[in-house]
């Protein structure tokens, strides 16, 4: 069976795996930001202003002067980046691991039970990939969007740019070559 050593396969795992920890890093760098400047809380008790106006169109009013109000969306859109960059870098931790650990040549197993062993691993590995360039996709499109209000969700939206297509690439990068390796099993 024809064997390379797979250096730019272990290379683009890495390069996914930095991916995932720099949006992490993106979303710490995000909420020391937000520290440095923290947004003035609300007060709900009332339920109008002295003014006699209800108080969601004073919080409104007070957005749309550039006032302090509370975010939720940032604060969610943060946490988002920092479940699917922690959830992204375990997976790809883990994944790496397994096809290394599938990697070598055992005496007791026929070529084609080493290549199942491959397969099974590369087939979750690409589905979870797959499914993490989904969510960063969507996550890059909604940062997208609320970058314009909030400078601290810039970081993070460079990196899931960054993230997404790679997550992208790892999953295209194993399919090929457990398919090239399964096309040599045949030869």
């Amino acid at each position: 069976m024809y064997r390379t050593k797979h250096f730019r396969w272990k290379l683009m795992h890495l390069w996914g795996i930095s991916a995932h920890l720099g949006l992490v890093a993106a979303v710490a760098i995000g909420y020391l930001g937000q520290l440095g400047n923290p947004a003035r809380p609300e007060r709900w008790g009332r339920a109008t202003t002295a003014a006699g106006t209800s108080r969601c169109t004073a919080v409104m009013a007070a957005g749309l002067d550039g006032g302090d109000t509370l975010d939720v969306g940032t604060h969610t859109l943060l946490r988002a980046c920092l479940i699917l960059g922690s959830l992204g870098f375990v997976i790809n931790v883990a994944l790496l691991a397994a096809l290394l650990a599938v990697e070598p040549i055992k005496i007791t197993l026929t070529e084609g039970e080493q290549h199942w062993r491959k397969q099974v691993v590369t087939f979750f590995g690409c589905l979870l990939n797959l499914l993490l360039a989904g969510a960063g996709f969507c996550l890059a499109v909604h940062l997208g969007v609320k970058a314009a209000d909030s400078k601290l969700l810039i970081a993070p939206l460079v990196w899931t740019y960054f993230q997404a297509p790679l997550a992208f690439a790892v999953a295209v990068c194993d399919a090929f070559k457990n398919y090239r390796e399964g096309k040599d099993l045949l030869d």
